[in-house]
């Protein structure tokens, strides 16, 4: 996870990732949001909020969202979309997740979708959450669970091993937050109380293993880096090795796979 706690594969991704996830994010959005009690007179955060799934969700229900990421491509991706369908409680900001530019005790929720995950001061990133928050206020945070646990994430990768035979497999990092008892110890140990952790495995339906590649290079950092540093015509050619191992390892299609998320939520 390492290359992408940096800016550049954000940046370089974000056409292709709000046109591609957010509409696969967004049941993992509404089952965050439906774990948090909101009112309409509350000051949310969203930090490390991408194209914006979860700020442009919550809009309807609260009254502002102070939605920032550190990638300004991400952020002109949610401020398009905040044009689009008309949302006027929504201020986008580029920032550090690990020194927000709000005042202490300003929130009375704050979220990190699959954002703190990649911090490379995790610690950090809870403090300011913390910090942000007013008394009682309530804190959520995602992560994925392992490859190995999610369909969807298996898929992907194999279909990458077969353009790549030599990338390595994707290894489980027992001191991550792809572990659940992680993620609750170090909500607790960062000062929150009435801490737990929820998994959120849901599914969607394959219909044509083109399609899905093609999501995944659009939408997918490490895929897309791959297909940079690929010749155009050598990548054509990888490609239907690709969709192949799809529609031979992960067919026949149709096929309907899951994925898990760990959502985690506490009080200050």
């Amino acid at each position: 996870m390492s290359m992408l706690s940096g800016v550049a594969p954000w940046d370089m991704v974000a056409e292709g990732y709000a046109e591609t996830t957010k509409h696969w994010f967004r049941p993992y959005i509404e089952a965050a949001l439906d774990l948090v009690p909101l009112t309409n007179n509350d000051q949310i955060a969203d930090i490390a909020c991408g194209p914006g799934t979860l700020s442009l969700a919550a809009a309807g229900r609260v009254a502002s969202v102070k939605a920032l990421d550190f990638s300004e491509n991400m952020l002109a991706m949610l401020r398009e979309s905040i044009a689009e369908e008309g949302v006027d409680n929504i201020e986008a900001v580029q920032g550090d997740g690990q020194d927000l530019p709000y005042e202490d005790g300003t929130f009375d929720a704050a979220f990190s979708m699959f954002g703190l995950m990649f911090f490379p001061d995790r610690s950090k990133g809870y403090a300011e959450l913390r910090r942000t928050l007013k008394p009682g206020g309530h804190v959520c945070v995602a992560s994925w669970a392992p490859v190995a646990h999610s369909p969807v994430m298996t898929a992907m990768f194999g279909a990458m091993q077969a353009i790549k035979p030599d990338l390595p497999d994707p290894t489980y990092d027992a001191t991550s937050l792809e572990n659940p008892d992680v993620l609750k110890a170090e909500l607790s140990a960062a000062g929150f109380r009435d801490v737990s952790v929820h998994h959120v495995t849901l599914s969607s339906e394959i219909t044509s293993a083109e399609d899905f590649w093609a999501g995944m290079v659009k939408g997918s950092a490490p895929v897309l880096m791959l297909k940079n540093a690929t010749p155009e015509e050598v990548w054509r050619e990888k490609s239907k090795r690709a969709v192949d191992h799809i529609e031979t390892e992960v067919g026949p299609l149709p096929v309907t796979l899951s994925a898990t998320a760990y959502v985690g939520v506490g009080v200050k």
